[in-house]
């Protein structure tokens, strides 16, 4: 199953950037998220379905030790491209807890070899996928300031920032898009189904934030049950305990159509399949969904 689709063209040359997500196979750092795979599993599986590059996953999937996830990396043949870290942006008080947790997380990665910091703005440490609270005009002046903190940090490390909008975040619907893009010049992580989620057109996004955008998520979700999410009649993780990512090219998101919009923006960079799942048992199997995604997406990446 090595290289599905052909990720590599005549002569080994790389044609795109893909990489997986570790939540693809239900990992999660939220509590009672569901069943979670060890993490040589996911690895070994995710070298076996792709070309060996992923994202590094929440805090604890891989070591915390830098040397000993390079050594796990390396049995297993597989490369971080780049990683996740929440931060609260908004609160003055808590800005120098929150960038020294960020700066820790930015050396992490650059040990590892990643190449990307993907920053989501979080209402509270822990979050519920609701719709976090408007924030006020010297909220977001500490948000956007804090994250021109942070461009400072991920250029220490020689890591690139992108900035996630997010369902369930303080940056996530249109109007927070443009005024992050207006009010900062950090990179943009496009994530299709959470911009969906939030009422965002992924085609806008992709218009306003052309030259910005530094990582792509790609993703799909059901229609009806992301219109459940986002007016507050479905819980957030029952709804993906139901489904609400699927299969990418199986949704309402139309991936095909904002991949196209990528290509006519000159997007070069990765390209991370994030499918988010919880598993009920063991007997979970995910490699199923994510062999599907892999089929309508490697076409799209040519």
């Amino acid at each position: 199953m090595r290289g599905m689709g052909g990720l590599r063209g005549r002569r080994g040359r790389i044609v795109h950037k893909l990489a997986l997500s570790p939540s693809c196979w239900g990992i999660s750092e939220e509590k009672d998220w569901g069943h979670q795979i060890a993490a040589d599993r996911v690895l070994s599986e995710a070298a076996a379905v792709g070309e060996g590059a992923i994202t590094a996953g929440p805090p604890g999937f891989l070591p915390d030790r830098s040397d000993h996830a390079r050594s796990l990396l390396r049995r297993l043949r597989v490369e971080v491209i780049g990683g996740q870290v929440h931060g609260i942006l908004h609160h003055h008080e808590t800005r120098g807890a929150e960038l020294a947790h960020i700066d820790g997380h930015a050396h992490w990665l650059a040990a590892v070899g990643a190449r990307t910091l993907v920053l989501s703005a979080i209402p509270e440490r822990n979050p519920s996928g609701a719709r976090a609270s408007t924030l006020s005009k010297p909220e977001w002046a500490h948000l956007l300031h804090l994250v021109g903190s942070v461009e400072h940090v991920c250029a220490r490390h020689k890591l690139k920032l992108a900035v996630q909008p997010r369902f369930g975040s303080t940056i996530q619907g249109p109007e927070e898009i443009e005024r992050l893009l207006v009010g900062s010049e950090a990179g943009v992580c496009l994530d299709i189904a959470h911009l969906v989620l939030a009422g965002a057109d992924p085609i806008e996004v992709v218009e306003l934030a052309a030259g910005r955008i530094q990582h792509v998520h790609l993703n799909d979700v059901d229609g009806d049950i992301a219109r459940r999410v986002r007016d507050g009649s479905l819980d957030y993780r029952e709804a993906v305990s139901r489904g609400l990512y699927t299969a990418v090219g199986e949704g309402a998101a139309d991936v095909k159509r904002v991949t196209e919009a990528l290509r006519g923006a000159h997007y070069g960079g990765w390209y991370t399949l994030e499918q988010e799942a919880r598993l009920a048992s063991p007997e979970d199997r995910p490699l199923g969904r994510i062999s599907r995604s892999l089929e309508f997406v490697l076409p799209l990446l040519a």
